[in-house]
């Protein structure tokens, strides 16, 4: 017998899925890409032209993700508990009397935490004035609610992926490796903050980007079959960057909101993408040697490999991005955020010195070690768990 609020979550035993990839798998997708280019687009507005309005396009488009969530959400659960489809209800599991795919559940609160985080926003910026940044109440309250719709939406996708056949099961796992991609994107764009060039010789870089990169790694690693997963997320990321560097300084900005140092009269891009494709293919190669071994063993080799790999690939190209020479189209150095104060290192061509001393920068970088290790297993942990999840 169910319990009062939660039932049996073991997965059912089912023929394997084939033919089309679900419409769930793509509706999710459609809301995991919407909340991502929201989200980058949103950061360079604010980057570009300051706190304006709640209507801009990049909130309607982050609020996009909460109305497919919850919609989707809805429907899920009204026509697994109501109609009469029985292979809907064998997959399907039950809270508080209702049935639906756990992911469905995900998406619906995550939806409901995304839209009050929009008139809770407006209260913050009227109580305590305009401002610009990354990290807020208002804004913690939106990402977790983004989450809980992306890992919804990762759910819809990976149940039919356990439980399909062998050629619609290739599909499911290129649509999952996509939206690893598209994570990757919105991961640099929440980073901003901490991925100035000039940061690049210290410590703080790497130990900010050792905490999602190992994570999404991990994870399609982990669920995806497919040899090259890694290095295939991280082109898609790559790709996708590229794309918001080019094309986000083609559209005009004028800035509302001071203080304004220099006037920037383009949208400013969230920056180059780091090489983090070499680390990706570093893990795929390593795989296949450690798949036996202990979860553990797994994460301190994978996030070692990680983290050498990526240091050891963006050191030195930070000379580069640091010098003048990358200041062009291509590199995009030469955008900055209007905010920008002339004396700061990163309008100098130089970079910051957090670290005063070679124990100081050890020591960031053992921080940085064991972070990479801690989410390496997390990454690795999940993909275990959803790699089992079939409702």
């Amino acid at each position: 017998m169910e319990s009062a609020l939660v039932s049996d979550l073991a997965p059912a035993v089912d023929r394997p899925l084939s033919g089309r990839v679900p419409w769930t798998v793509w509706i999710s997708a459609v809301a995991t890409v919407s909340v991502v280019i929201g989200d980058v687009w949103d950061i360079s507005w604010h980057i570009s032209v300051g706190r304006d309005t709640f209507w801009t396009p990049p909130h309607l488009l982050i609020q996009l993700c909460a109305a497919i969530g919850g919609l989707t959400a809805v429907y899920l659960i009204l026509r697994t508990t109501f109609a009469r489809d029985e292979a809907a209800r064998d997959h399907a599991v039950g809270i508080v009397g209702l049935r639906a795919p756990l992911g469905a559940f995900l998406c619906g609160w995550g939806a409901l935490a995304m839209l009050a985080s929009a008139p809770f926003d407006n209260w913050w910026h009227e109580a305590y004035g305009l401002d610009v940044k990354v990290i807020s109440p208002p804004h913690s309250v939106l990402f977790i609610g983004a989450f809980a719709v992306i890992l919804g939406g990762f759910l819809l996708t990976a149940a039919p992926l356990n439980r399909a056949a062998s050629e619609l099961s290739a599909r499911l796992d290129g649509v999952f490796i996509c939206l690893i991609g598209v994570l990757m994107l919105g991961a640099q764009a929440d980073l901003i903050e901490c991925s100035n060039r000039a940061l690049m010789h210290s410590a703080i870089f790497y130990r900010c980007f050792a905490v999602p990169f190992p994570v999404l790694l991990m994870l399609v690693r982990r669920i995806s079959r497919r040899r090259w997963a890694c290095t295939l997320a991280a082109a898609v990321y790559t790709a996708l960057s590229l794309a918001q560097e080019w094309l986000l300084p083609l559209f005009a900005a004028e800035q509302k909101l001071g203080p304004v140092y220099q006037r920037v009269p383009y949208m400013v891009p969230v920056g180059f993408p780091i090489l983090v494709i070499v680390a990706a293919a570093a893990i795929d190669v390593t795989w296949p040697r450690i798949r036996a071994w202990g979860a553990w063993r797994q994460a301190a080799t994978l996030g070692l490999v990680f983290l050498v790999a990526f240091v050891a690939t963006q050191w030195p190209f930070a000379d580069f991005l640091i010098s003048p020479r990358s200041g062009n189209w291509i590199f995009g150095t030469h955008y900055q955020m209007y905010t920008a104060s002339p004396n700061d290192p990163g309008m100098r061509n130089a970079y910051y010195t957090f670290e005063r001393s070679t124990a100081e920068l050890r020591r960031g970088f053992g921080i940085a070690a064991l972070t990479a290790i801690l989410m390496s297993r997390l990454g690795l942990a999940v993909g275990s768990w959803m790699r089992g999840v079939q409702r």
